[in-house]
C-alpha cells in the first residue's frame, strides 16, 4: 500500500501479464468456437464400407442439401461406439441396438450373388443360372457374411463353399474384386448399385435373401430438429440408390 493505494509489486506485476496472455488465449478460443458455431457445421460419421462405396458419388448432391453448412466426413471403425458422441450423425449398420441414442432404419437390403459380365462371358453362362451353377464358378467370400443362409434359400445343402478363391474383409474391396472379373460373391444391393447401374456387375440368379443386419442413421438424444433435413436428405439418396 502506498499513500492509501494499493499498487502492484514485481511479483504482481508480472503475474498480471502472465494472466493477460492467458485470458487473450482464451479469447481467442472463444472467437473460433463462436464462428464455427455461426456456420453451422455438421458432422457425418459413415461406416467405411458405404463410405468407400456409396457416398462419394452422393456427397455433392448432399452439400447442396446442407444448405450452407460445413461438412466433416468421418469414417470410424465400427467398434468405437463412443464416436456417437462427437458426431451428429453416424450411418451404421447394425441391428437398431443403439442404447442411449436415437436411430432411425435407413435401408432393409437384400444379398444377391453378383459377377461381372466378363466372368459371365468367359464362362459362358446364360442368365440367370440354376443356384446350383453358382457353385461351378470361382466364389469370393466376406469374412461377416456366410454363404449358408442363401444355399438354404437356394435349396441346396448348408455348406460353405470349398472352392472359395479369396476372403475379404471389406464388403467394398469385395465388390471391386467381383466387378474386376476376379470371382462371383454374395453383395448388398445399397454397396453394389452404382456397379450395377454402370454394368460393372449383373445378377446371376434370382435367389436373393433379405439382410437383417441393416443400416441405420443414429444420433445423440435431444438433436432430433438439429439432424431431421439431413437424415430425410440421406435416406431419398438412398432409396434413389435403387431405382
Amino acid at each position: 500500500r502506498k499513500n492509501g493505494r494499493v499498487m502492484l509489486n514485481d511479483a504482481g506485476v508480472l503475474f498480471a501479464n502472465l494472466l493477460g496472455d492467458g485470458f487473450e488465449q482464451i479469447d481467442r478460443a472463444l472467437s473460433s468456437v463462436q464462428e464455427r458455431l455461426v456456420a453451422h457445421s455438421l458432422t457425418l460419421d459413415v461406416d467405411p464400407e458405404l463410405s468407400q462405396h456409396w457416398l462419394s458419388s452422393r456427397l455433392a448432391r448432399l452439400i447442396e442439401a446442407l444448405d450452407g453448412r460445413a461438412l466433416t466426413v468421418l469414417s470410424t471403425p465400427r467398434h468405437e461406439r463412443t464416436a456417437f458422441e462427437r458426431v451428429d450423425i453416424a450411418l451404421r449398420y447394425g441391428y437398431g441396438e443403439w442404447e442411449g441414442y436415437e436411430n432411425m432404419l435407413m435401408c432393409s437390403d437384400r444379398l444377391t450373388v453378383m459377377a461381372s459380365p466378363a466372368l459371365v462371358k468367359k464362362f459362358g453362362l446364360n442368365l440367370p443360372l440354376a443356384p446350383e451353377a453358382v457353385l461351378e464358378l470361382p466364389l469370393l467370400g466376406y469374412t461377416k457374411r456366410s454363404w449358408i443362409p442363401w444355399l438354404e434359400a437356394a435349396g441346396l445343402a448348408a455348406l460353405e463353399p470349398s472352392n472359395t478363391l479369396a476372403v475379404f474383409d471389406n464388403a467394398a474391396s469385395l465388390i471391386e474384386a467381383m466387378a474386376a472379373g476376379v470371382g462371383a460373391g454374395l453383395a448388398r444391393g445399397l454397396l453394389a448399385a452404382d456397379a450395377l447401374r454402370a454394368g460393372q456387375l449383373v445378377a446371376l440368379t434370382e435367389v436373393a435373401i433379405p439382410t437383417h443386419y441393416n443400416l441405420y442413421a443414429v444420433w445423440p438424444q435431444g438433436k432430433r430438429e438439429r439432424v431431421a433435413d439431413v437424415v430425410e436428405t440421406l435416406k431419398a439418396l438412398i432409396v434413389q440408390s435403387f431405382e
